[in-house]
């Protein structure tokens, strides 16, 4: 891998650490008004349209710089521009795409993939979603979605569904795109989560709701293999989540060793804090490196990006949760007062283990893959 950065990379980064401040003005605020404005103020910069491009690496400084100023920003984004614009831009029609992508590349919608149901998470085989369809071509949806974040606000949900379960997860699913305000749509009241509040999240309900032909995203039946193309760029955006959290709490912590004095000195020069420090700067940095490396893979399109793509999403997880665990130590009281930044952080954290395939799953995909590579002739 070529890590020195081009001049274009670079100026992406310098532009979301100029814009940035003022996301982390109003990071505090779980307001959907403060949300909007913070697309906006995306938007004027085109970071949407950088979560689409091809310069994934560029995402990645960019990302890494906004989840850093808020995470709750950082996941909404991406649950909008990634989760939602990916399998759009990759799969949809020009129709498809006018519609649904405009208005996100603008900051002016927002975007929520519905995929995750009450009983069935990552193991996608046990979604009950039912997409039946008519003698005139449409489809009627029936089912649940939970945890879809973006649902109180969405203006369009991607929604996984089984058009033919007997076909199996792999010929069987398709991808639908459905407006939020299509008959049949019912979104329940926000659901109050530990960490990322600002990021709002809700279930979804389908009942009978009848959609288009066009609603359908590429082929019926293509629903498994869209989910898996575009996964590696979702725990790559993880691994981002992860390390601009992680960065936020070293500074945070670094600053607060300096001004903060025991026993007449700054407690940083204190061997147990210091030591600290020392930690979380290692794991910041490998956080770092492994995640650029899965970037510069899924650019290249090597064989391994999506495993790369897992160790990334494997390592910078756990290492977000240490090291929101080591900075609340070094603030102590300070840090676990409610409404602290430290402890907010700590909360925020705890999802990267989480979403998108925890972390026992990726251990076995990773596990699986090595066992594949390495099995005996």
């Amino acid at each position: 891998m070529n890590y020195e950065l081009t001049d274009k990379q670079k100026e992406i980064r310098s532009i979301m650490k100029k814009l940035a401040p003022e996301i982390n003005a109003v990071a505090e605020d779980a307001g959907a008004e403060t949300l909007k404005n913070n697309l906006s103020k995306l938007a004027s910069i085109n970071y949407q349209s950088l979560v689409l491009g091809e310069d994934i690496v560029g995402y990645c400084l960019a990302a890494e710089e906004l989840a850093k100023a808020c995470p709750s920003t950082f996941f909404s984004a991406m649950s909008s521009a990634a989760a939602f614009g990916l399998p759009v831009n990759k799969f949809g029609t020009t129709k498809q795409k006018k519609k649904y992508l405009d208005p996100i590349i603008k900051g002016e919608g927002f975007g929520a993939l519905a995929l995750t149901e009450a009983a069935a998470g990552s193991d996608l085989a046990g979604l009950t979603t039912m997409a039946g369809k008519t003698e005139t071509g449409s489809f009627i949806l029936n089912g649940s979605k939970s945890f879809v974040t973006n649902a109180p606000l969405a203006g369009a949900f991607l929604v996984l569904a089984w058009t033919d379960k007997e076909a199996g997860k792999e010929k069987g699913m398709t991808f639908f795109l459905i407006d939020g305000k299509a008959k049949g749509v019912k979104i329940s009241a926000a659901t109050e989560t530990m960490g990322l509040r600002g990021a709002p999240i809700a279930d979804l309900q389908l009942v009978d709701c009848e959609v288009a032909p066009e609603a359908v995203l590429g082929t019926p039946g293509d629903g498994y293999g869209q989910w898996t193309a575009i996964t590696p760029l979702l725990w790559l955006s993880v691994s981002l989540l992860a390390l601009g959290i992680s960065g936020s709490c070293m500074e945070d912590s670094t600053l607060y060793a300096k001004e903060r004095t025991a026993f007449g000195k700054p407690i940083g020069y204190f061997e147990g804090v210091g030591a600290k420090l020392a930690i979380m700067f290692t794991m910041v940095d490998l956080s770092r490196m492994i995640t650029q490396r899965a970037a510069w893979s899924i650019e290249q399109r090597e064989t391994d990006a999506s495993i790369l793509s897992a160790c990334a999403k494997l390592f910078t997880s756990e290492a977000v949760n240490k090291i929101a665990d080591l900075a609340m130590q070094i603030h102590a009281g300070h840090g676990y007062i409610k409404g602290s930044k430290v402890e907010r952080l700590y909360r925020d954290a705890r999802i990267a283990e989480i979403v998108y395939g925890t972390s026992e799953m990726q251990r076995a995909f990773i596990a699986a893959d090595s066992l594949n590579k390495f099995k005996a002739e």
